[in-house]
């Protein structure tokens, strides 16, 4: 089995223990199933997101992400269909 070693602010990991604790978890376990989630979403478990203040204009992102897509073509299956305007759906 691994061992993995984390650096953490020392009052954060304090209240992290008191209320993993109440939960009947240690960190080790918690952090076991953090892991757990990860693999089975394929992802990080819960939304990440910008503070208020940090807004993100959706198409200004979606444009980005396919200049950047168009310059670096990928080969992909001649039966493959993409429609662009589906990342704008809400």
């Amino acid at each position: 089995m691994a061992q993995i070693s984390i650096r953490m602010d020392d009052a954060l990991r304090e209240q992290t223990e008191l209320i993993l604790s109440e939960l009947g978890l240690n960190i080790s376990s918690a952090v076991n199933i953090f892991a757990r989630q990860i693999v089975r979403s394929r992802g990080i478990p819960f939304p990440l997101t910008l503070a208020e203040r940090q807004t993100v204009n959706r198409r200004e992102a979606v444009s980005k992400l396919f200049s950047i897509a168009d310059a670096n073509p990928v080969n992909m299956p001649s039966d493959y269909m993409f429609n662009r305007d589906e990342c704008y759906d809400e």
